[in-house]
């Protein structure tokens, strides 16, 4: 029986046969196949388009009534098709239309580009890249009809250049935001900075906005997030008429939790060795490349290389040979981080599993998706790791799969992003008043730095560019903090094309070890200033985590506050100081720490960010030390703790989160004091997001708490694996006192 023909039921049931599944199999839960249901809305007499899905049909007509549209339906329900039928509608009205896409990564700009060129005959289709000569970028300036791009290329070719692209922008029709819930956190405030630029060159050549059709994943806030993006009003489409062969996911709990990525390397390792195609998803990149080589150790020798590791920093023409390789088959599978969560179609996989809750319900439903597309039926198998929140969905399975999507946020006032945003808009036009006052209430106090700086000349009551040959978008990163650095062998060949500033810190210290496509490397030297990591090729039988030590600095607390019993929860501006001073070495198989490494040179992150922070009191803290509970502890697990359950509360991984808690006081609130901040410069609304909902917040930590059965605390409750102190200094009864007293539900007297 080949692959292609197995159900859901029966990869369940070839999984039990595998030795103590019975044990490991905490929970069932089936989602029903669902038949189709088609719209009646034909704008074309005679039936242009047969058999449309509701929700296609629906986004056909408002797009015709010329309303800005979000469809937010399941993974592969026709979004692609849906957000194509406007154009394909208006090109036999006017066959001079224009029709731009969007699309976050190169894979989807490829995959957009042959679609549209089967859906547009006679119509010239080009991908917009890097790759392109001079001559062939002019030919797509001055003649396509169709343009497919990446937001890199559209910030630093579209727009910087906009004369070129006159007539285009001109006739331009329809405008295409595909997986759109990718723009959250820093690269959606980015995304957004540049909507907002875009549709400021456009009213210099027309009088009106073309369409916006925007395509996304579930989340919590399809409507108020794209109208965040865009600026104007966007109706939201929900409904999916799309038919699917449902679902069956597994919850599954390591023997050992701490080694969940060995256990999911060897359930894919399973299914591989019995020719099921299956796609395993990871959570960090270093740890994909840990979990790709686990699966190849575990399969015969001629079916080594029908498994690879895939990720972001890849040079483009790897990622685009796997992807063949996974599409036409020649792979049983991968091994990904969230890089194939979009909508890349991979062909006909039947298991998707899941190394730990990916953060937000949304990227679950988005990674179980990649699995049993059309009507074809999947498993989803999800490996529950030591965290308090995947824990949590062990005790409570039922709360994981009734959850809303998380809502994405974004922070288009983000003072890093906003500055260099308006630093690009002049190098576009110059500024005038009005388009400053356009861009928010900060955006003046950005301006007048900028003319302080030497970088902006104000001339009457517009304010230009001091050099004009400067491109300010080119050294604006859309997707990263500072500039990316390239990771390069001792001859100087690349081997990966591109690491991010704080990446390369936190991955690339002197000594690490660094895994990539299966091979391991000794970084040899982290040049910050010229942006380059020297690796050397090696066989070692360990890997590496930095040991970072990290202190808070208060610049500014704003005036809201919120009081609990005996204590005051604020918010504001810090600065994070981090530094990397060390590293651990671990064994490969039972990750046991074999030894510990000092640098001789520490390396710094100063992390000017928001935060949010609770400050008992003393009397508080000093009926916990009564009480005989380690008061550092007690501040230190609940920060641990609140920390994992943000993400039921939006749409942001714990990871994009850090804390700190100190006792007796910090030096500045003069008091004992834990602090949650976003991992981000200049914030992205996670803190922030944290104090409005610090109540709730607190309440469902304390119910974790209190169910956990351990007693001293453990992964699944207050334990960390980001914890820079080792997870030193913790009180699981202590916390639980805490939040009683912070909630209420104990009085003090």
């Amino acid at each position: 029986m080949s692959d292609d023909t197995l159900s859901a039921q029966q990869l369940l049931a070839l999984l039990q046969t595998k030795p103590h599944a019975h044990r490991r199999i905490l929970y069932t839960h089936s989602i029903p196949a669902q038949s189709a249901a088609y719209s009646t809305y034909d704008p074309v007499p005679g039936g242009m388009f047969p058999q449309l899905y509701t929700h296609q049909g629906d986004v056909l007509e408002k797009a015709l009534q010329k309303e800005h549209v979000v469809l937010a339906t399941a993974t592969a329900s026709g979004k692609t098709f849906a957000t194509a039928l406007p154009y394909l509608t208006e090109l036999r009205n006017d066959p001079n239309a224009r029709l731009l896409c969007i699309a976050p990564t190169r894979a989807l700009v490829e995959q957009w580009g042959e679609q549209l060129t089967s859906w547009c005959p006679g119509v010239l289709v080009k991908t917009y890249t890097t790759n392109l000569s001079d001559s062939e970028k002019r030919t797509i300036r001055q003649q396509a009809q169709v343009v497919v791009i990446t937001p890199d290329m559209f910030h630093m070719s579209m727009l910087p250049y906009h004369q070129g692209w006159s007539t285009f922008y001109h006739f331009l029709r329809y405008v295409i935001i595909d997986e759109s819930h990718m723009y959250r956190g820093v690269f959606g405030t980015h995304m957004a900075l540049i909507l907002h630029r875009f549709r400021r060159i456009l009213s210099h050549y027309r009088e009106t906005l073309p369409i916006f059709l925007f395509a996304t994943a579930t989340i919590g806030n399809p409507k108020e997030h794209a109208k965040h993006l865009l600026r104007q009003p966007v109706e939201a489409i929900t409904q999916n008429g799309a038919p699917s062969g449902g679902r069956l996911f597994v919850l599954w709990q390591p023997h050992d939790p701490l080694l969940h990525s060995d256990a999911a390397a060897e359930l894919m390792a399973f299914f591989v060795n019995h020719g099921v195609r299956t796609l395993l998803f990871g959570q960090q990149r270093q740890s994909v490349e840990r979990m790709a080589k686990m699966v190849q150790l575990q399969l015969p020798e001629q079916a080594k290389t029908k498994v690879m590791a895939y990720r972001s920093g890849y040079l483009p023409e790897q990622r685009k040979a796997i992807q063949d390789d996974l599409v036409s088959g020649k792979l049983l599978g991968g091994v990904s981080t969230n890089a194939l969560e979009l909508g890349i179609n991979i062909g006909h996989l039947k298991v998707a599993i899941l190394d730990g809750f990916p953060g937000s319900v949304s990227s679950l439903w988005q990674q179980a998706g990649r699995a049993g597309r059309g009507t074809q039926s999947a498993l989803v198998v999800l490996v529950l790791r030591e965290n308090a929140l995947d824990q949590y969905f062990a005790a409570y399975p039922d709360r994981l799969f009734e959850a809303r999507a998380e809502r994405a946020l974004l922070n288009t006032q983000n003072p890093y992003i906003l500055r260099s945003h308006i630093h690009c808009a002049a190098k576009e036009f110059p500024l005038t008043r009005r388009d400053i006052d356009e861009f928010g209430q900060e955006a003046m106090h950005h301006v007048e730095e900028l003319v302080r700086d030497g970088h902006f000349i104000k001339e009457g009551n517009t304010y230009h560019l001091q050099n004009n040959k400067y491109s300010p978008a080119y050294h604006t990163a859309i997707r990263q903090i500072g500039e990316p650095l390239q990771i390069v062998d001792e001859q100087g060949k690349a081997i990966e094309d591109a690491i991010d500033h704080t990446h390369a810190i936190m991955e690339c210290y002197p000594g690490a070890i660094y895994l990539s496509r299966g091979m391991s490397y000794r970084v040899q030297k982290l040049d910050l200033e010229k942006h380059r990591v020297t690796v050397q090729s090696c066989e070692v039988s360990y890997y590496t985590e930095p040991l970072v030590q990290t202190e808070i600095e208060i610049l500014k607390t704003y005036p809201e506050t919120t009081a609990l019993p005996h204590a005051r929860v604020f918010a504001g501006e810090v600065d994070v100081k981090r530094k990397v001073h060390g590293y651990t070495r671990r064994q490969n198989q039972t990750h046991v720490v074999l030894r510990t490494e000092e640098l001789k040179e520490p390396l710094p992150l100063i992390l000017r960010t928001q935060a949010c922070w609770v400050a008992p009191d003393e009397e508080l803290m000093r009926q916990a030390l009564v009480r005989s509970y380690d008061a550092l502890g007690c501040l230190h697990a609940t920060e641990h703790a609140m920390i994992a359950f943000l993400p039921l509360f939006i749409l942001g991984d714990s990871r994009d989160m850090g804390g700190l808690s100190l006792f007796p006081k910090h030096p500045q609130t003069q008091s004992a004091t834990f602090f949650l901040y976003d991992g981000y410069p200049g914030g992205i609304g996670y803190a922030q997001e944290a104090f409005h909902l610090v109540k709730p917040l607190a309440r469902a930590t304390l119910e974790a708490l209190v169910r956990c059965p351990c007693e001293a605390g453990c992964y699944a409750c207050i334990q960390s694996p980001q914890c820079g102190s080792k997870n030193a200094n913790l009180d699981k009864a202590g916390a639980i006192f805490l939040l009683r007293v912070l909630l209420g539900d104990i009085v003090l007297r």
